[in-house]
């Protein structure tokens, strides 16, 4: 058995060409210590989160710690298709283009949160900005909150992860959260369409 660092992880999410903003990433999660307690005096990485105080503290009576802010982007062509525009049609091309630009930002952030030790992600938004320098160009950027069972009972599945082995990823809020695992549910993945 060999150890997999954050490192590896990052790669396989991303493409080759990808690799120095995987090493960014893996930089700025280095300087992350998660909610670990130090000894007195020891000095602690920061700590980051778009959760607010509440739903921290939810997340938390829920039985997760939260360990860190996580995202991933990719900057996608989304082109132009041509067709008949007599009829009512879908642009197939450009909604292929649309769904795998936003898989690769999700799987980036998930691998962020592997390389953390995560169990999940909450909060999670993903948003789309269209480029000024081209219309055809949008950046998908993934961002939420990584999350690692401290307490909290996983049920009979015996884990967090979802039935890919990753981490669960939910766009709920904290309270929205908290009110799904006291009703005794787990989150599995964040779905979409286009």
């Amino acid at each position: 058995m060999t150890e997999r660092t954050g490192r590896d992880m990052i790669g396989e999410a991303a493409q080759p060409a990808d690799e120095g903003a995987a090493e960014d990433a893996m930089r700025r999660l280095a300087r992350l210590q998660p909610g670990e307690k130090g000894s007195p005096g020891e000095k602690r990485g920061m700590f980051t989160s778009d959760l607010t105080v509440n739903e921290f503290l939810l997340v938390r009576e829920a039985g997760f710690r939260p360990l860190g802010l996580v995202l991933g982007s990719s900057v996608h062509h989304v082109g132009l298709q041509l067709g008949r525009w007599s009829k009512n049609q879908e642009l197939t091309k450009l909604s292929q283009a649309m769904y795998q630009a936003r898989e690769f930002a999700m799987s980036r952030m998930e691998a962020e949160a592997s390389a953390l030790g995560a169990d999940g992600i909450v909060g999670v938004r993903l948003d789309i900005e269209f480029k000024e320098f081209g219309s055809d160009i949008a950046e998908f950027i993934a961002v939420g909150t990584a999350v690692k069972a401290d307490g909290a009972d996983p049920g009979p599945a015996g884990t967090w992860l979802n039935n890919k082995g990753k981490p669960f990823t939910s766009d709920l809020s904290g309270q929205e959260f908290w009110t799904l695992i006291r009703a005794g549910y787990a989150p599995l993945d964040l779905v979409m369409g286009s």
